[in-house]
């Protein structure tokens, strides 16, 4: 199922980024239970506001669809969205919110990772648009996969860091001083 792979896809790349830097944060996935409904399929946990997310992970076939529609891509209980629902917890947890789109694309292309800030999701989920069109989430920051794994830099933190839904938005926070690197090896 791509949509569980891209999930661990994720978060070992997240936990990647943050062995190799020494910044204390951990990602993991938010596992559904059974008769509750899920929010966020992977968080990171951080004491830094810049590295504390709940992302909500869609993969799609780009030749498939012209973006991610409300009604298809995402799940209704009772006639509530899951996207309401999420927004109300990101309000009540204060985690900054992405939703991370894996468009799959054929060969010669490589899939890449859309990080799209919750915010834009709901304000096209509000206005009552039924979709969220694609040259919309292609102008996100994003991440290419390389030899089948994504592999995170410090300029895509940074770019990453620019979208937060709140403050303070501190690159300094994801990505490491120098010296950093080499205590770890001390």
């Amino acid at each position: 199922m791509p949509g569980q792979e891209f999930e661990r896809s994720l978060v070992h790349s997240f936990n990647n980024y943050f062995d190799l830097t020494g910044i204390h944060a951990i990602a993991y996935r938010h596992y559904q239970m059974r008769y509750q409904p899920q929010l966020f399929d992977v968080l990171v946990d951080s004491r830094a506001n810049e590295l504390y997310l709940a992302l909500e992970c869609k993969s799609v076939d780009t030749s498939s669809v012209p973006g991610l529609y409300f009604k298809k891509h995402f799940s209704w209980k009772n006639g509530i969205c899951q996207v309401a629902r999420e927004t109300d917890w990101l309000t009540q947890s204060g985690r900054n919110g992405f939703l991370v789109v894996e468009a799959r694309r054929p060969k010669p292309y490589k899939h890449c990772a859309f990080f799209v800030p919750w915010r834009v999701v709901y304000r096209y989920f509000i206005t009552g648009k039924p979709i969220i069109p694609s040259d919309h989430i292609t102008s996100c920051p994003s991440c290419e996969k390389r030899g089948g794994a994504y592999t995170f830099d410090d300029d895509f933190m940074e770019e990453m860091v620019k979208y937060l839904d709140s403050y303070p938005k501190n690159s300094s926070a994801v990505i490491p001083k120098k010296w950093r690197k080499h205590a770890k090896e001390v």
